[in-house]
């Protein structure tokens, strides 16, 4: 489909270093340098190998965070209302973390049902969360359906789709189903390409192999693999959002690249000896 378009053009970029938070990393750092005891105070003790996770969930990110790795992997275990509340953390005199857990009772999943959604069908969206009704509830399936759902929603141009996921328990029976409430938004499509300070014959070859996606569903992932088709950088670690400024317009419904190559950046295109430089216009 696009032709004389099948060319590669590098790029020499240069990547600089944000500074972070200087309490979060040094938090984040004793986390890591302490050898922290944990103790738990619950009915329902963790298995050593859950034991291992908790505290190697807590070292990589911190002891404020905790009390949700412990809610976590009890959730895991059909905990579903799970209650954990730090009541000594470490200090200077001690190493030791200690959580009072009150994990309830266990719940097993029974249904899920979506609402709201008209791109997707309810057999499309049911196949992205697989249980067997009466299975123990973990946290962890329903946290995976979703995001399923949402890169599902995604690659079809929905960039505004979300879904609030609202629980339903009998707690004397012990089960829980979840009705998935979706708000889809609009479906957004490939809008224009604004390529500024390249030579007018590459720049055109561009161009021309924009008119390919444009007008399509809008996708985050198909616009990457064009520009990572089009534009090779030689430093590692470099992706499209480094060099393409991606625009929304609401209105239009559509989502617009611009590429805006300053004086003295280079780029080669493949068959050429010699470097190029671009010229912005004046």
């Amino acid at each position: 489909m696009f032709g004389r378009t099948q060319f590669r053009i590098a790029l020499l970029l240069g990547l600089s270093a944000l500074p972070g938070n200087a309490f979060s990393q040094s938090q984040q750092a004793a986390g890591k340098e302490l050898s922290i005891d944990i103790v738990l105070r619950s009915p329902v003790l963790l298995t050593p190998t859950e034991h291992q996770t908790l505290k190697r969930e807590i070292r990589a990110h911190g002891w404020d965070n905790a009390e949700e790795i412990v809610r976590e992997l009890y959730q895991e275990k059909g905990y579903f209302k799970v209650q954990a509340r730090s009541i000594q953390t470490p200090s200077r005199s001690s190493k030791t973390l200690v959580l009072q857990v009150v994990p309830g009772g266990q719940y097993h999943l029974m249904r899920i049902s979506w609402r709201g959604n008209a791109a997707l069908s309810q057999a499309e969206l049911t196949k992205l969360v697989p249980f067997e009704p009466g299975e123990l509830f973990r946290k962890s399936k329903i946290v995976e359906g979703l995001n399923s759902a949402k890169k599902l929603y995604d690659a079809q141009g929905y960039i505004n789709y979300v879904v609030i996921p609202t629980p339903l328990t009998d707690d004397s029976a012990g089960t829980i189903a979840f009705e998935m409430v979706v708000d889809e938004g609009e479906q957004f499509r490939f809008g224009e390409l604004d390529v500024q300070g390249m030579e007018e014959a590459h720049r055109e070859i561009l161009l021309s192999a924009w008119q390919g996606l444009r007008g399509r569903p809008y996708s985050a992932e198909g616009a990457d693999r064009f520009f990572n088709q089009y534009f090779r950088s030689p430093r590692p670690h470099v992706n499209p959002a480094n060099y393409a400024v991606r625009r929304i317009d609401e209105r239009k419904g559509s989502v617009n690249y611009s590429l805006q190559f300053v004086p003295w950046i280079r780029y080669r295109v493949p068959g050429v000896r010699n470097w190029k430089e671009s010229k912005v216009p004046n």
